[in-house]
């Protein structure tokens, strides 16, 4: 435990979190790592925060107001690269570890020679496994979620920070991309399970078909339409430019047949996808 203590801390990124759970992830982590920091991104409940940060002796880096997921991130790799870190663990808000995930996951740091990223499967509260799920102990990926993923500073820093223009979603998998690109691994391990909710995960039937969908509120649509054409434009990959079109029209049908605030969601994710062409 001391040396993992020693080369790895935990970054949990905030934007008016339930504090109940956010008390649920810190006391999760807090006994397996001496070093845990919040960026909050300019929560309206940040005094309640600041409470529970001081409860468990956590540092808080405190934005005044929402500068995205990928400007937090660059903010707390920063901060672990100039306490001489060698590795972040990155949660979200509502992420909650098991009692041993630290020691778990560390296991693959050195597994493969050239390691950036490894990162847990991931169990969404209500639809269940989400992504790649390595059928052995351990797998390599292409891209993984950012939270319960433990990052490298020196890859962090070599393969050049999160890309804030993306604000929030793919922000992950560009980086990955990245990563990738500049000869690094991106290693999901079945060591460890995180338990995490992306969105309000649900499972939908057409008569005897089942899908699982993860609706999001209008500004989020706005985003993942957004970077659906940016990311793959800003890296010439043209058919994922092609995919992202149609992902962006499947998105609006699903909103028209299964979803709620029809009006704000389609207009948000058609403002989105056109701004993917122009930044």
């Amino acid at each position: 435990m001391g040396l993992v203590m020693n080369i790895l801390f935990a970054g949990i990124v905030t934007y008016n979190p339930d504090i109940d759970i956010l008390n649920i992830n810190i006391k999760s982590i807090r006994g397996q790592l001496e070093t845990v920091i919040i960026v909050d991104n300019g929560s309206k409940n940040f005094e309640e925060i600041e409470r529970l940060a001081g409860e468990h002796n956590i540092q808080i880096i405190s934005n005044q107001k929402n500068f995205g997921i990928a400007a937090a991130l660059n903010q707390l790799m920063e901060y672990g690269r100039t306490k001489g870190f060698s590795w972040m663990l990155s949660l979200d808000q509502d992420s909650v570890c098991q009692h041993d995930y630290c020691i778990k996951i560390s296991e693959l740091f050195d597994i493969l020679p050239n390691v950036g990223i490894v990162a847990p499967v991931i169990s969404d509260r209500n639809v269940g496994i989400i992504g790649h799920n390595p059928q052995g102990n351990y797998g390599v990926v292409n891209t993984c979620i950012t939270s319960g993923a433990c990052i490298k500073v020196s890859v962090w820093d070599s393969v050049g920070r999160y890309d804030e223009k993306m604000f929030i979603d793919s922000v992950d998998f560009e980086f990955c991309y990245r990563v990738r690109k500049e000869g690094y691994l991106v290693i999901q391990t079945r060591k460890v399970v995180l338990e995490h909710s992306l969105g309000e995960g649900r499972i939908i039937g057409i008569g005897c078909l089942k899908r699982k969908i993860n609706e999001h509120p209008a500004l989020r649509c706005f985003y993942i339409a957004q970077n659906r054409i940016y990311y793959p434009r800003k890296h010439k990959l043209y058919l994922y430019v092609i995919r992202g079109n149609l992902r962006n029209a499947k998105h609006i049908l699903q909103v028209v047949l299964f979803e709620k605030d029809k009006w704000n969601k389609i207009n948000s994710i058609l403002k989105g996808w056109k701004k993917g062409y122009r930044i």
